[in-house]
């Protein structure tokens, strides 16, 4: 069972890679203005979550593992 961290780490990429994906790309000041608006300010590293979005494949995929997880095909799965 994944920690609370990891959880947290997870569910902060995805979101990013989604806003990533609604903007047309991963650069880092549209991803800098969502983090500092949401929870994971303070929780989650910004640069360990921008490395793990420019890493994010070209299929559809979701990230899975916390900090030294990765990208896994299909969507994340739901609670």
């Amino acid at each position: 069972m994944p920690s609370s961290r990891h959880a947290l780490f997870d569910l902060a990429v995805n979101r990013a890679a989604d806003v990533a994906a609604r903007t047309g790309g991963c650069a880092r000041r549209d991803l800098e203005v969502w983090y500092l608006k949401t929870r994971f300010a303070s929780r989650v590293p910004f640069e360990a979550v921008l490395d793990a979005v420019r890493r994010r494949p070209s299929m559809d995929a979701h990230w899975e593992g916390g900090p030294h997880g990765g990208w896994r095909p299909g969507p994340p799965p739901v609670p």
